[in-house]
């Protein structure tokens, strides 16, 4: 099956569609005021089922997403999931998921599993550049009385965790929307490829509102990481300068 990129029009933005088809997916336009945000949108459906190989955005690429929910619950469908790439305020890149995630008054919890794996572009890789941070941003948060929505996110390749969350359970409400973690502080990575899971979870309780988030941003941070070859190279070239620098003693 031959890939195929496909540009999202965009103001300012590197984003790329990669088709697994012939056909090119069917974009609608979206604008945004933001100049560092997409401009359009893709189906999170189509994403899975395969109309639509990936994401790149600047300098990640992000593919292999797979997306359920629990049978009967009020989690959105993934092709009611729509998925943009942005450029948070630090400059880093990532996708941006936009869907009702919630939980509606009576009856159980509504819970949804989300995973994706993002990687270094293949021209930044060979450049030297590797992930060393994650940031999960969580929007359009609202929670009634005894009530709870928490987005819980795990990486294969790390111990470390984000949670972002708000809660009414046991008292008023308590929230903590964004979380970002710096792999290399518990000396993991940095990363060429991370595998994401993010648990959706929410619980409307004895309240007539339901429990719900619309917006999860999620960016990563990339850093120059020199070759241990070239590293070692520039020591020793440096070190050359320093015996041929002739002395100003004596």
């Amino acid at each position: 099956m031959i890939l195929r990129f496909m540009r999202i029009g965009c103001l300012g933005a590197a984003v790329l569609i990669v088709c697994q088809s012939h056909s090119m997916a069917n974009l609608i336009e979206y604008p945004h005021l933001d100049p560092n945000n997409s401009q359009d949108f893709v189906n999170l459906g189509d994403l899975i089922n395969g109309q639509i190989g990936g994401i790149v955005v600047g300098d990640k690429i992000f593919r292999n997403f797979f997306y359920s929910t629990l049978p009967g619950d009020d989690m959105p469908d993934a092709v009611d999931v729509n998925v943009f790439g942005f450029q948070d305020p630090d400059g880093n890149w990532g996708v941006s998921f936009h869907g009702a995630f919630i939980d509606l008054p009576g009856g159980g919890p509504s819970d949804a599993l989300l995973r994706f794996t993002v990687e270094v572009d293949p021209e930044a890789l060979q450049r030297g550049w590797r992930i060393t941070d994650a940031h999960l941003f969580a929007g359009g948060v609202g929670v009634g009385d005894n009530s709870v929505i928490t987005i819980d996110e795990s990486f294969l390749e790390s111990n470390q965790t984000l949670n972002a969350f708000a809660t009414t359970l046991g008292g008023p409400l308590e929230q903590v929307l964004s979380d970002w973690v710096y792999f290399e502080d518990q000396n993991e990575g940095p990363f060429k490829k991370l595998r994401v899971t993010k648990d959706i979870f929410a619980f409307a309780g004895d309240t007539n509102l339901p429990a719900r988030t619309t917006v999860i941003d999620q960016s990563f941070s990339q850093e120059l990481i020199p070759e241990p070859v070239s590293a070692i190279m520039f020591a020793m070239f440096g070190m050359g300068l320093a015996i041929r620098r002739p002395s100003r003693c004596g």
